[in-house]
């Protein structure tokens, strides 16, 4: 999985938890599409244009992805930074698969992203 996939499933992941209510069904659908190709091929998925077709939701995660940014521009002042990881934690791809392949993607998030969850995968983002 490449760096900016690894910051956008985590950003997607905390726009949904961030969610009050379920997505429209054609949303819904979409996101299990993406849920079913996931489990073939981790690297194989776009929730940009999820999040793009669902107003509310790419709100959030637009302001989820600048916060990541800030945390990644920090990370890079200073000496040279290493690398952004390439390889997801299976955490993380776990918590992305069972919430897009649920029938509601928003309370499934909720239950299995958490804030440590989110914690740790921000670290190993930002390498510490």
């Amino acid at each position: 999985m490449k760096p900016n996939q690894i910051i956008q499933l985590t950003a997607f992941l905390t726009a949904l938890t961030k969610l009050n209510e379920p997505l429209p069904e054609n949303i819904q659908i979409k996101l299990n599409d993406i849920g079913k190709t996931m489990a073939t091929d981790v690297n194989n998925f776009n929730v940009d244009i999820i999040a793009e077709s669902y107003p509310i939701l790419d709100k959030i995660y637009q302001a989820e992805l600048t916060a990541i940014d800030s945390i990644i521009s920090q990370r890079n002042k200073g000496l040279e930074p290493e690398p952004l990881p390439t390889d997801p934690t299976q955490e993380l791809t776990n918590a992305a698969m069972n919430s897009f392949n649920d029938s509601n993607s928003v309370d499934a998030a909720k239950k299995v992203v958490n804030s440590s969850l989110l914690e740790r995968v921000r670290k190993f983002i930002i390498g510490k």
